[in-house]
């Protein structure tokens, strides 16, 4: 068994490529993370100013039984990540070979604590599913197969969850009053302006910053590392997908919310061209689930009724159009985020799919 680092454009292709081989055949993967991969392997991202990458390949024989990336983000002091994991069944003698390598590279780098799970930062994505295997993923989610659960089950655990709304239940009526008060107050919710689409993907980096710093392994975020991440979707989102708030002409709060995407895409397939023709010429008359993928409101403001604002305006704006609306991720220890979804639990709100990353510390 062999522990080889990535480098040369051979291997990065096999990397790349390795989630073919572990998902083949299966009818509800959606490959939403090659694109991301590339990015990070390619050079083609500035999160590498502050974060380093060592993609490696576990292999024996010429067969690769594990892929995976190590790593350091100076914006999220001691951690050393496990990225982007992809791993064939019955292979635990590789995955603890990784592991160990990891342990090894976190202590000569002074680094305390290996989190599993975390790829790159949370914008990128952040656990393994732990439920609703036989389920095609909503956009925006991640999809791995249920045993990759067993390979960690020594490590500390960390759970998070996503809300499932049903809309043909949900209104806002009982919020009538806070609504009524936001709008004395001079609070305005509009939607983005594609036409100054850099500025407003500030707003998004400021106010994302501002709002998780107390977040489960949240690392600042810079403009450019959120163009990066946002820009390629502009052909696919309309102004709608991205609400602002504002208080006296200044953002206060946001919400990004985008179509299910996924059901435009075929078994094993990513977003791409196909995907876009099938949006813009009927296609999107059969997806029945948008993802709320951000929710925040500067501290100062959160207990002043923005957020049920956002909602309204995104209630306003889906009408009939959709029947679901998928939530998250929530961190399990997060219950302010999660007890706000449950108030509505009589209006269709429900906790759904749960997710799992692992922790070891040193």
């Amino acid at each position: 068994m062999e522990f080889n680092y990535v480098s040369n454009p051979k291997d990065i292709k096999r990397f790349i490529n390795f989630n073919r081989v572990v998902y083949q055949g299966n009818p509800f993967y959606r490959d939403s993370m090659s694109d991301i991969v590339k990015m990070f392997l390619l050079n083609k991202t500035s999160y590498l100013q502050h974060g380093d990458v060592l993609p490696f390949i576990i292999e024996e024989k010429g067969k690769i039984l594990v892929r995976a990336a190590f790593f350091i983000d100076r914006k999220l002091p001691g951690v050393l990540m496990v990225s982007f994991f992809e791993a064939l069944p019955g292979v635990q003698a590789a995955v603890d070979l990784m592991l160990s390598r990891a342990k090894s590279l976190a202590s000569g780098k002074g680094l305390s604590r290996i989190v599993i799970g975390l790829d790159a930062h949370l914008n990128y994505g952040v656990g393994f599913l732990a439920s609703h295997f036989d389920d095609t993923p909503c956009f925006g989610f991640g999809y791995t197969p249920e045993y990759y659960l067993d390979y960690f089950k020594e490590c500390r655990e960390y759970g998070f969850t996503s809300i499932l709304v049903e809309l043909s239940k949900f209104n806002l009526e009982r919020e009538a009053l806070i609504l009524k008060r936001l709008t004395r107050k001079g609070f305005k919710f509009r939607q983005a302006d594609f036409r100054e689409l850099e500025r407003e993907i500030g707003i998004f980096t400021e106010i994302n910053n501002a709002c998780y710093q107390e977040h489960l392994w949240w690392s600042e975020r810079t403009f450019q590392e959120d163009k990066e991440l946002l820009f390629p979707f502009r052909w696919f989102i309309r102004p709608e997908n991205l609400i602002i708030a504002e208080k006296d002409g200044r953002p206060v709060g946001l919400m990004l919310w985008y179509p299910d995407f996924n059901r435009l895409v075929p078994a094993g397939k990513g977003l791409g061209l196909g995907a876009l023709i099938k949006n813009r010429w009927g296609g999107a008359k059969d997806i029945d689930r948008v993802k709320l993928a951000d929710l925040v409101v500067l501290p100062e403001f959160r207990a002043s009724g923005v957020v049920l604002g956002l909602l309204a305006e995104f209630y306003r704006s889906i009408q009939d159009r959709y029947e679901y609306c998928e939530a998250g991720w929530i961190e399990g220890n997060n219950y302010r985020s999660r007890a706000f979804g449950l108030r509505w639990q009589d209006l269709g709100c429900s906790e759904y799919k749960e997710y799992k990353a692992f922790e070891v510390v040193l």
